[in-house]
């Protein structure tokens, strides 16, 4: 309680800094004179002794040093202004806050870039980069990089994206059965990741790209004993003990009344033995995509239409352990200005499986871009589609706010039920951290878990902290 009320704490002074600097008259580009008018200021001041007695009286008082809370002002009121004609590469840092019922409160910090590969190149959108990082205190760990070049009059876009993650998790199983039961095995998985992707334009809009990537992943977990502490508590009652107190004796009630399967409880265990994939998997893939892109800036658009359909192979002879299979995605993302600084935006993902994939490459439903306020993996199975709606409002200058309605599912493992579909709600803020790309904190909510189990029963959720939209 002490960490969150810290974390809490910081996070009320950084943005309350933020609101204040959004605030400040003078922001704009046009308020900072140019180089040449500068140079013409410095030589009106030497042909006048009076400004130029100001202005040694100036440099010989002393300077005073400006508070924590106004040089974080004074850093933000000018974050947004696009200085990319200007800079190699425009940075900008924040901290930022995050919660989640499965990995506790965070610390996150985010660095951001936009930069032009020409600089006298006003046609092409610029190019952006970013590094995340999240440090929570169930001692989860993300570090995460991802980036767009994009050159040659928005022709061509080579993009990137890495990751390594300790987490610390579960593992519910794999289908929308496991994940309702919510019967839950402590997994430790270390996770590393690389995806790049080339594409260039066809016709206009229309793209056609390569695409690659690798994944690693390696497990640590152990039982959980459940059955033999049932049998042994069994064996207590049967010869006159009592049923003991807290959660092993109420887990036994529940046994008793036929609401909770011990069998059940190691789910990872058991997906091993029934199936003999390894804990530990590493896997590798090729891939052609097809896209068409009418969108005005590719981390926050405000209209078009994005849609890519893109094919994966993970064939046995590029590194993939023991097996054959392949992915099919489809994306279809539509902006539209409605009024005033309102935005509505629609995202629809499908994610196909064919053959056999390894335990930790199934389709995962939830996550920060979809399905927000999920547990992500709790439901996977070998198909997936969700669809979410959203509407984006400036409130103002660079404060903004959005809410959202999303459903979804996975099948494959079971059957296609419509009764199976899950649904997302929630709402978020959003501050203008450089130009045009926001910092986004959401609080999603999903379903409720299963009644039966004393750690299911509550609401999922999740407070997310990132940079960019959604989708």
């Amino acid at each position: 309680m002490n960490k969150g009320y810290k974390i809490l704490l910081t996070t009320y002074l950084l943005l309350s800094a933020y609101a204040a600097a959004a605030q400040q008259p003078g922001t704009e580009m046009k308020t900072f004179p140019s180089t040449e008018e500068a140079l013409s200021q410095i030589g009106r001041a030497e042909a006048h002794p009076a400004a130029r007695s100001a202005d040694t009286a100036a440099f010989t008082s002393p300077a005073q040093r400006k508070g924590f809370i106004r040089r974080i002002i004074d850093y933000y009121s000018r974050s947004n202004i696009d200085r990319t004609f200007e800079k190699k590469i425009d940075w900008s840092i924040a901290p930022g806050p995050n919660y989640s019922s499965d990995v506790g409160f965070g610390l996150g910090f985010l660095v951001a870039g936009l930069y032009r590969l020409d600089r006298t190149d006003s046609i092409t959108a610029p190019s952006n980069i970013s590094i995340y990082g999240n440090f929570t205190t169930e001692k989860f760990v993300l570090l995460r990089f991802s980036g767009d070049n994009i050159f040659n009059h928005n022709k061509q876009r080579l993009s990137y994206a890495g990751a390594f993650v300790y987490f610390p998790g579960a593992f519910y199983g794999v289908g929308h059965a496991d994940g309702a039961e919510g019967y839950a095995q402590d997994l430790t998985t270390t996770m590393g990741l690389f995806r790049i992707s080339y594409c260039t334009s066809l016709v206009g809009r229309f793209y056609i790209g390569v695409s690659g990537g690798i994944d690693y992943t390696a497990a640590r977990y152990k039982d959980s004993g459940m059955v033999e502490h049932m049998n042994k508590i069994k064996a207590d009652v049967d010869a006159g003990n009592p049923v003991p107190g807290g959660r092993i004796g109420e887990l036994y009630t529940l046994l008793q009344q036929g609401r909770y399967d011990p069998e059940k409880q190691d789910p990872f265990s058991n997906y091993i033995a029934r199936t003999g994939d390894k804990p530990n998997a590493f896997n590798t893939n090729i891939g052609l995509f097809a896209q068409y892109d009418t969108r005005d800036v590719t981390f926050n658009a405000s209209k078009g239409v994005f849609i890519k359909a893109e094919a994966k192979w993970y064939p046995e002879w590029l590194g993939n352990t023991r097996r054959n299979f392949g992915r099919f995605t489809l994306t279809f993302d539509f902006y539209r200005k409605l009024w005033k600084g309102a935005i509505l935006a629609y995202d629809l993902y499908a994610d196909f499986t064919a053959g056999t994939p390894s335990w930790h490459m199934y389709a995962k439903l939830g996550g920060m871009e979809r399905m927000r306020g999920y547990y992500e993996g709790r439901y996977r199975d070998k198909r997936l589609i969700e669809t979410q709606v959203e509407l984006r409002q400036k409130i103002y200058r660079r404060h903004g706010i959005a809410a959202w309605i999303g459903g979804g599912q996975v099948w494959g493992t079971d059957k296609f039920r419509w009764d199976n579909t899950l649904y997302s709600f929630g709402c978020g803020y959003r501050f203008e951290f450089k130009n045009r790309m926001n910092i986004r904190l959401d609080y999603g909510w999903g379903v409720y878990g299963n009644q039966n189990l004393p750690w299911d029963r509550k609401r999922s959720s999740a407070f997310l902290f990132t940079a960019s939209e959604a989708f």
